[in-house]
Order: C-alpha cells, then structure tokens, then sequence
C-alpha cells in the first residue's frame, strides 16, 4: 500500500496505556487514515493498520503473535505486511471480497473465531460501510470503529457520510445499540481518538 510516493512512514504514539495508533495522510484516499494497536492479557490486536517500519512492527509486538483486524472490507491496507514478518492471522468480514489476493489466511467473522482474543466483543454494524463492525473491550472500556465514525481534524466527530453508506438510517440504529456498552473511549480508523464521554458525543450525532 502506498500512501505517499515520498516522505517518511507514521509513527507510533500512546493514546492510553496499551493502546497505540499511528496515522498517515493518503493522497489516493484523500483522507487520514489511522490505525491502532490494543494489548490485552490474550495479545496484541492490530486494526486497520497502514504501513510502519519493520523495527517499530517488532518493538510493538514485543516476541507475541499479533491479530490483525479489518473493521470494514475497505481496510485491507497493509494487513499482509503483518502476515508476512509474523505469520499473523487476519480477522476480517464475512461475505466482502478484499483487495489483496490471500484469502487462503484470512479468518472470516462469523465462521470462525479459534484465534481472536477471547475478550473483545465483535458487533456488527449494517448499514456502514461492507462489513463494517465495532470491537468492544470492556475491561478497558474501548470501543474501535471502523469507518461508521471519523473524527478528522477539519472536520471533527461525524458519521460516515450518507453517500458511502449502504443504508444511512440503519447505520444510525445499528450505532444507537451501541449505548447499551459501558464505554468511555473510542478510537476511529480516521481521525484522532475520543478519551472522555465517548457515548454521550456519540448520542449527539444520532
């Protein structure tokens, strides 16, 4: 994946303790794209990630077998970087063809979960983006989106737009049944982390 034809790649900051993201902007996508990293007792979970050095990779990692997770079938990115230095399994949507051509390592939601961490909640979110899901970690009271909301610096918190939806009002449902969650933290695909009152700002865009 390339997100620039020049300049040097993200790097890692800490959002929390065990939780990391990194970002870069793509001219292709016209648009941030970030990705994070949660350490858990079960493992390190890796989402949406774009391209990083091979010695932060191994510095994140720290001698354990990462997951790697795709919130949505538009973030492949650089998910097969982290197959090929660690062998990491992919955790992905059911039912959404994805860009790079090895299916043959991919774990599909919903038909398998042998080698996602025990303590992540997976909840589906129709009406998004193809796929698109939140993972829920209630012991640290996190929630991850994917691309259901973005919290751009020009922009600030928002929905994904009605026009990359496949069904804007059942999207809004779909996150309503999120504030049943005990969360106080989210982290977006695109855009800086929310690190206080998560549902209530959530609640305001509803």
């Amino acid at each position: 994946m390339t997100l620039s034809s020049a300049g040097p790649l993200p790097q890692i900051e800490t959002v929390l303790p065990g939780v990391y993201r990194w970002s870069a902007y793509s001219p292709a996508h016209r648009v941030e794209l970030t990705s994070h990293a949660v350490r858990t007792s079960t493992g390190i979970v890796i989402f949406d990630p774009i391209p990083i050095s091979e010695p932060q990779m191994d510095a994140l990692v720290a001698h354990s077998r990462p997951t790697v997770v795709l919130t949505n079938g538009n973030h492949t990115r650089g998910a097969a970087l982290w197959h090929e230095r660690f062998r990491a399994p992919i955790h992905a949507p059911a039912d959404v063809a994805l860009e790079f051509g090895i299916e043959y390592l991919v774990t599909r939601r919903g038909a398998s979960h042998e080698r996602f961490p025990s303590d992540w909640e997976t909840i589906l979110l129709p009406g998004g983006a193809p796929g698109e899901t939140a993972f829920f970690l209630a012991s640290q009271a996190l929630m991850v989106f994917g691309d259901a909301v973005v919290n751009l610096p020009e922009r600030g918190l928002e929905l994904l737009p009605d026009k990359y939806c496949e069904n804007p009002a059942l999207l809004r449902a779909s996150l309503a049944g999120l504030l049943t969650r005990p969360f106080t933290t989210a982290l977006m695909a695109h855009g800086s982390p929310v690190l206080a009152d998560a549902p209530a700002r959530l609640l305001a865009l509803l």
